[in-house]
């Protein structure tokens, strides 16, 4: 319970979330525009008298104000975001080099005690990290309540019904987080643990992960826009197992959505798990022929 407690609401997991939580909110106000327009407006560069020059201010701020522009955080969640939620790499590679042996000297299965870490850490980090999204959507939602720009988005229509974005954009936010927040974290934080499983050093994990989220978009994207140009059926096809389409899925329109539309969000997770069981496999046979 103690070693749970310590995981799940320790010094640095309150730091990263409070970290992750103003990162999410700088960058909003970068990319809007709105610091541009409240700290750096310069009324004299309009020809207009000063009360006028002041309503276009007010009404550029106004144009920036949807909540969907607020949510709109793709480039948070592919850099920032991502190397934030893989600093707890660092926690489980001082585990694997510390409590492991005692508790394998108190009996405890390898295997058990290696899953059991691995499958806590991802749970732990996927809900802080899907909590703080949820807090990030309500701050957005209590100031600009349910002003949309008129971008379908209908991703779970299949699931929940036709201009399911439109009639309900809080819960259709909270929706779309659990593929790309919830679940692609948990994803992400167990291959990660996979990966430092077989590494001598903690930044090597982090080097890795890196190099597989960007090195896998961009041969993806070099294969599409090199040999794909005249297919685009399977430019799309392959397209979806880019790890950026986990995070950018809701700029597409779907002619037809279905259940399947929504499941597909997360295509880009198949690789990684499929990876990740892989490594556990190879790690448990090499270990069980070093300890014959």
């Amino acid at each position: 319970m103690q070693l749970t407690k310590y995981r799940a609401f320790g010094k640095s997991r309150f730091i990263q979330m409070a970290v992750s939580l103003l990162s999410m909110l700088i960058y909003w106000g970068f990319s809007s525009g709105i610091f541009e327009i409240l700290f750096n407006y310069n009324e004299s560069s309009i020809d207009y008298n000063a009360q006028k020059a002041e309503q276009v201010r007010h009404d550029m701020l106004e144009s920036s104000m949807y909540l969907s522009e607020y949510m709109n955080i793709q480039g948070y969640t592919t850099t920032i975001m991502f190397i934030l939620m893989l600093a707890v790499l660092i926690l489980f590679y001082q585990e694997k080099n510390g409590l492991f042996t005692f508790r394998y000297v108190r009996g405890e299965s390898q295997k058990k005690v290696i899953l059991s870490t691995i499958f806590q850490y991802s749970w732990i980090n996927a809900l802080w990290y899907y909590i703080i999204y949820i807090i990030y959507l309500s701050i957005g939602y209590c100031i600009m309540g349910n002003r949309m720009e008129y971008i379908p988005r209908n991703t779970f229509d299949g699931i929940f019904g036709e201009g399911f974005s439109a009639a309900s954009p809080y819960l259709y936010y909270m929706v779309q987080g659990i593929p790309s927040i919830l679940i692609g974290t948990f994803v992400y934080t167990l291959f990660g643990c996979v990966i430092a499983l077989y590494c001598k050093k903690s930044y090597q994990a982090l080097l890795w992960m890196l190099g597989y989220f960007w090195g896998t978009q961009i041969l993806l994207e070099f294969f599409r826009c090199t040999f794909l140009k005249q297919q685009a059926g399977l430019a799309w096809f392959i397209g979806k197992f880019e790890p950026t389409f986990l995070y950018g899925f809701y700029g597409y329109v779907y002619h037809n959505p279905t259940i399947r539309t929504a499941l597909q969000t997360m295509d880009s997770l198949i690789l990684p798990v499929l990876l990740s069981c892989v490594l556990l496999i190879i790690f448990f046979r090499k270990e069980e022929k070093i300890n014959a």
